[in-house]
């Protein structure tokens, strides 16, 4: 059906999160290379545990990226970052 990356809850939003790492800057910052094919994945696996787990709150879907510097990890969170289609 789809995999979640990670499921988090902000204030009264269930925040599912789709996580993209690169080791090297070469094609861009990480959060770009979630696809659209990868969203809808997301929101499949999204609206079953939705279903599952009888949540009636608002959702949002977010992307965390996260670019090797060279000396350290840096993060990216886009909040909202997609819709379900």
């Amino acid at each position: 059906m789809g995999e979640i990356d990670l499921i988090a809850r902000e204030g009264d939003i269930l925040c599912f999160i789709e996580i993209k790492a690169r080791a090297t800057a070469a094609y861009g910052p990480a959060v770009t290379a979630i696809t659209q094919r990868q969203q809808s994945r997301v929101a499949r696996a999204a609206s079953l545990y939705i279903q599952q787990s009888d949540w009636s709150g608002a959702c949002r879907f977010d992307a965390l990226g996260l670019d090797w510097t060279g000396e350290s990890w840096a993060f990216t969170l886009l909040r909202d970052a997609f819709e379900a289609s």
